[in-house]
C-alpha cells in the first residue's frame, strides 16, 4: 500500500469515527482532516481550499439563506393555514387520513426545493398547531415530515443535499452533472408509493400522548404579507433559473442568479441582513466541506479505485444492470441507516464512479443508484440530519423509526432496481 493510499485510508476512518462519535461534532471531520491531507502529501494546500470552492457548496449556501428569508416573512405560516382550512370540514378517522395527506404532500412538495431540515422544523410550528386542535400525536405528525422531507427532497438536485453531493463526486472527477429533475424519475414514483403507504397505513405510526403546546396564532400583517410576495418571487426565480441551467437554455451558473435575488432583497430592505443569515448555520457549511474533502482525497490518492475494485469482486463479471443497481442501492441504504445520509453519498459516490470505470459503465448511472439507496434514511433516527434534528421535538423511539420506516425501503429498493435501468443504461 503506497503512503497516499496508507493515509487517505487514516483520513476515512477518522471520517467515520467523528461521524459515530455522540460528543464531536460534524464540522470536526474537515478540521482534523485538511492538516492531515496536507502534511501528509495527500493533497496541496490549493486542493484543499479548493473544497471550499465547489458549486455544490455554495448551492447549500444559497439554499440556506432563502431558508431564513421566508421564515423570517412568514411565509411558512400560510402552508400552515392552507392545511387547517381544507381539513376544517372533515371529522372523524377520515378527517385523520386527510390530514395526513396533506402535511404529506404539502411538506414534500416544499421540500424538492428547500433543505429537509429547514422544511421539517418551519413545518413545526404548523403540527403543533393541528396536534392542538385535533388531538393527533405530536410525534406521528413529526415523523411523517421527516419521511415526507427526505422523499420529496430527493426528486430534485437541491431538494435534499445527499444529491447535492452525489453530483459532488461527479464535479470532482470532471464528469457532467446531474441535471435539476435526473433524479425525479426514480424519486418521483417512490414518493408517490411511499405516500400512500403512510396515509393508508398510519395505523402502523408510534403514537403518543403528546398533541402540542398552547401557541399564540399571529395575524400577518399586510407588510408581512407583501414582503412574502417579494421573497416568493425571489426564490421562483432561483428556481427557475436552476430548471432552465440543467435543460441547457441558459448558459449562466445559477448560484449567481440566487445571490442576485438574495442581494435585492436586502438592498431593497424586503429582509434584513440578519434574517438572512438566521439559518445559514456555519457548522454545516464546514461539514459540507468536510464531506468535500473526504471526495477530493479518496479520488485524488486511488482510495475509492481500491474500494471500487473490492465491490467489482464481490459483483464478479456481471454486467447485468438490475444485479449492478441492487447490489449498489441496497448497499448504500444499509450503510446509511448508521451515518449521516449526505456523508454516505459523499463516501460512496467516488467509489460508484470508479467502478463505472472499470465496467465501462455510465458513471451518472451508478452515481445516482448510490444516491438513492444513501437517501433512503428510514430505519433509525441517525441516518440523517433531519431525523437528528426533529427527534429531540417528539417522544419517538429507536425502534419507531424501523417499524413504520421499512416498507418505504423496500417501495425504494424495488422502484430504483426496475425503473433506474430503463431511464439510465449503464451500458
Amino acid at each position: 500500500m503506497s503512503s497516499a493510499l496508507f493515509w487517505a485510508f487514516v483520513c476515512l476512518v477518522i471520517f467515520i469515527v467523528i461521524l459515530a462519535h455522540p460528543k464531536l461534532p460534524n464540522w470536526m471531520t474537515f478540521v482534523c482532516l485538511a492538516p492531515i491531507a496536507f502534511l501528509s502529501g495527500v493533497m496541496d494546500k490549493g486542493s484543499v481550499y479548493n473544497v471550499l470552492n465547489s458549486s455544490s457548496l455554495h448551492l447549500m449556501i444559497i439554499i440556506c439563506m432563502f431558508s431564513g428569508m421566508i421564515a423570517a416573512t412568514g411565509l411558512d405560516v400560510v402552508i400552515g393555514d392552507f392545511v387547517d382550512r381544507m381539513t376544517s370540514s372533515q371529522t372523524g378517522a377520515k378527517k385523520e387520513m386527510m390530514i395526513f395527506a396533506i402535511v404529506y404532500f404539502s411538506s414534500g412538495l416544499v421540500s424538492t426545493v428547500l433543505q429537509n431540515s429547514y422544511v421539517a422544523l418551519a413545518f413545526l410550528p404548523v403540527l403543533r398547531s393541528i396536534a392542538r386542535k385535533n388531538r393527533i400525536s405530536l410525534s406521528k405528525l413529526v415523523l411523517f415530515v421527516i419521511y415526507s422531507t427526505t422523499l420529496g427532497g430527493a426528486v430534485t438536485l437541491i431538494g435534499t443535499p445527499t444529491n447535492v453531493y452525489a453530483n459532488t463526486a461527479l464535479e470532482e472527477a470532471g464528469l457532467p452533472l446531474f441535471g435539476m429533475l435526473d433524479f425525479a424519475w426514480v424519486a418521483l414514483p417512490i414518493f408517490v408509493i411511499g405516500g400512500l403507504y403512510m396515509i393508508i397505513m398510519n395505523r402502523w405510526c408510534a403514537s403518543y400522548d403528546d398533541f402540542g403546546e398552547e401557541v399564540v396564532e399571529k395575524k400577518l400583517t399586510q407588510e408581512q404579507k407583501n414582503k412574502q410576495k417579494v421573497v416568493g418571487v425571489a426564490f421562483l426565480v432561483f428556481i427557475l433559473a436552476l430548471v432552465l441551467g440543467s435543460l441547457g437554455v441558459i448558459s449562466i451558473d445559477p448560484n449567481f442568479i440566487g445571490y442576485a435575488m438574495i442581494a435585492l432583497s436586502v438592498l431593497t430592505t424586503i429582509v434584513s441582513p440578519k434574517e438572512v443569515m438566521s439559518s445559514l448555520d456555519a457548522p454545516m457549511i464546514v461539514f459540507c466541506a468536510g464531506i468535500n474533502l473526504m471526495i477530493a482525497i479518496m479520488n485524488q490518492s486511488g482510495l475509492g479505485n481500491l474500494f471500487g475494485d473490492a465491490i467489482i469482486g464481490i459483483i464478479g463479471e456481471s454486467r447485468n444492470l438490475y444485479v449492478i443497481t441492487a447490489a449498489l442501492c441496497i448497499g448504500a441504504s444499509f450503510a446509511t441507516q448508521f451515518m449521516n445520509n449526505m456523508a454516505c453519498a459523499g463516501m460512496l459516490a467516488p467509489v460508484g464512479i470508479s467502478i463505472a470505470e472499470s465496467l465501462g459503465a455510465d458513471p451518472k448511472a451508478i452515481v445516482l443508484a448510490i444516491a438513492i439507496g444513501a437517501g433512503c434514511s428510514y430505519l433509525t433516527p441517525i441516518a440523517s440530519g433531519t431525523n437528528q434534528t426533529m427527534m429531540i421535538f417528539t417522544k419517538l423511539k429507536f425502534q419507531d423509526f424501523s417499524k413504520f420506516g421499512w416498507p418505504l425501503l423496500i417501495i425504494s429498493w424495488i422502484m430504483c432496481i426496475l425503473i433506474l435501468p430503463q431511464v439510465f443504461p449503464f451500458f
